[in-house]
């Protein structure tokens, strides 16, 4: 697993103990940036040291970052790649919290993801996906060169809502 890949304004690291309150802040109580995500808003800074306990043993099996400010180490979001066959990989979510949006900050970190996809794991196919309606992910990815795969429902388990999520695909 690659611990560390860098942009000019971001470092995608592994989850540290110190990150708890900055993702805690920025990203993880953020029910509104939760929305158009799968992930479970979490409300007390108890229940975050837990879930960082849990995203720290997941990054250690994955190529999953905590998204971090260069200057200031600060994270800021989370991001990630799977393989999902051989040589085709599949992004497990990119998020930069509200107050950093808007900033091209997604598309350092998609820059990222798909360097390390193609250039580092030699993958030769990556799948990207974002809920119906969630347009800035749909712009983010097409900018990339990613076009329209399919469609497929998504059922999030906090609330037991269905979405229709559409999925994108780059050919290296």
């Amino acid at each position: 697993m690659t611990d560390r890949l860098e942009t000019p304004r971001l470092v995608l690291r592994k989850a540290r103990d110190e990150d708890l309150e900055g993702i805690f802040i920025n990203v993880w109580q953020d029910e509104r940036l939760a929305e158009t995500m799968l992930w479970t808003p979490t409300a007390t800074l108890e229940d975050a040291r837990a879930r960082l306990a849990r995203t720290k043993d997941y990054q250690k099996r994955y190529d999953a970052f905590f998204v971090c400010l260069k200057e200031t180490n600060e994270p800021v979001g989370f991001a990630g790649v799977r393989e999902i066959a051989p040589g085709e990989y599949d992004e497990t979510g990119i998020c930069v919290c509200r107050k950093e949006q808007h900033k091209g900050l997604g598309g350092e970190v998609l820059d990222a993801l798909i360097g390390l996809t193609f250039e580092k794991r030699g993958g030769h196919t990556f799948y990207y996906s974002c809920f119906r309606g969630n347009a800035a992910s749909a712009a983010l990815c097409k900018s990339r060169g990613f076009v329209y795969l399919d469609s497929y429902e998504q059922t999030r388990e906090r609330d037991g809502r269905t979405f229709l999520c559409d999925r994108y695909v780059l050919k290296k």
